[in-house]
Order: structure tokens, then C-alpha cells, then sequence
């Protein structure tokens, strides 16, 4: 048991993007927003949101990769999906709710609900535009560049693993474990779940004769 716990704590927290609910919480901030804003604004109060989400919920919302820009923190996926547009048809939910950007802005597209959001995730999102959703992308740079887990990246790009937030916020080493002990649990499930999809695609004629 003690050789599974060492193997886990040296496995970074790495959530899975979810573009179905990056999709509805950009919807709802953008709603909130009057239905559209400049994207760097949308960005930064989803990695509030996110953060928000990881300190209260143990969880992202969208799940995305954290990263450390010379203009802040931003969702690396996010940033990308906006910018270059989408990389794989899993990305297809965040283009029907979304717009491509015009100039520095996007706008809010086809009502995506908010089934996939969780109704505490809701209120996050709520709590977060009601604190900073009047602030423009100069004040959200300047509010996320004091952020306690953000490094000048001088230039470049440096990831920001939810542990460092975490341990900053002050959760404990206990916490984190638990955390990182449930992921690798989900993981291993969709892992089996895959498998098993798998066998039933192989072998359709056992399904059949089942």
C-alpha cells in the first residue's frame, strides 16, 4: 500500500478538459457580460472560476491546463481554442456556444444550458463575476499577476500545477494526497471502461450471440 502512495504523490494533479463545461461557464460569464467581452477578460474570470472551483470543490470546472503568461495566469487550452481554433471534434461544444474572436472580443452564441455545471459550480461562476466581472482585462491582469502561485515567466510559458495553489492557499499534504488519490481512481475507471467498449466493438458477433 505504502509503494501505491509513493508512486501517487510523484504524479502531478492533472484534471481532463472538459470543453462541454468550458463551454457553459464561458456562456454564462459571457451572459452575465451583457453576451459579449474582450476574450482575455472571459479567460481570466474562468481561471478565477477554475481556482475557485479547486480551493472549494477540490476540482476544476473546465479542467484545463494552468499556465503562467508574461500577462498572467490563463486556461492554456482555452487561450489556444480561441486563437487557433479547434484541434479535435471533442473541442466542438466551446464553437457552438462561443464565438471566434473579433478583434480582442468574443460573443455568446447558441444557449448551451448549464446542465453540465454542477449547481455549486454555478455559484462559483456567479460569486466570481460578482467580485471581478466589472474589472477590464488590464485590472484582472493586474488582480491575477498578485495571485500567490503566478511566476514572471520572463517571456515564456510556465505551467502552474493545482498543487502549488493548494499548498499556498494552506491545504494540507493530507488534502492534496486525497485529491490525487481520487483522480488516479477516475482514471483507472475510464481506463476500464474503455477496455471493456473496446471488447464489445471487437467482438460484436458474441454480443449477438449473448
Amino acid at each position: 500500500m505504502s509503494v501505491l502512495n509513493d508512486d501517487m504523490s510523484d504524479k502531478p494533479i492533472s484534471f481532463r478538459f472538459d470543453a462541454k463545461k468550458a463551454a457553459q461557464a464561458a456562456y454564462k460569464l459571457l451572459t452575465l457580460s451583457g453576451s459579449e467581452r474582450n476574450y482575455m477578460e472571459l479567460i481570466k474570470l474562468l481561471y478565477l472560476s477554475d481556482r475557485e472551483a479547486l480551493l472549494k470543490l477540490e476540482s476544476q470546472i473546465t479542467g484545463d491546463r494552468l499556465v503562467a503568461l508574461p500577462f498572467g495566469p490563463v486556461l492554456s487550452h482555452v487561450l489556444d481554442l480561441i486563437r487557433n481554433g479547434p484541434t479535435n471534434e471533442e473541442d466542438a461544444p466551446w464553437f457552438e456556444a462561443v464565438s471566434p474572436p473579433f478583434g480582442y472580443r468574443v460573443k455568446a452564441l447558441e444557449n448551451c444550458g448549464e446542465d453540465e455545471l454542477s449547481g455549486a459550480e454555478c455559484q462559483i461562476i456567479d460569486e466570481v463575476f460578482a467580485r471581478y466581472g466589472r474589472k477590464n482585462w488590464k485590472e484582472l491582469s493586474r488582480l491575477t499577476h498578485e495571485l500567490p502561485e503566478y511566476v514572471d515567466p520572463k517571456g515564456g510559458c510556465i505551467p502552474i500545477s493545482p498543487e502549488q495553489i493548494l499548498k499556498l492557499e494552506g491545504k494540507s499534504q493530507a488534502v492534496i494526497e486525497r485529491i490525487r488519490g481520487e483522480i488516479a481512481s477516475y482514471e483507472a475507471l475510464d481506463r476500464e471502461l474503455s477496455a471493456y467498449q473496446g471488447q464489445e466493438f471487437e467482438n460484436p458477433a458474441q454480443m449477438v450471440a449473448a
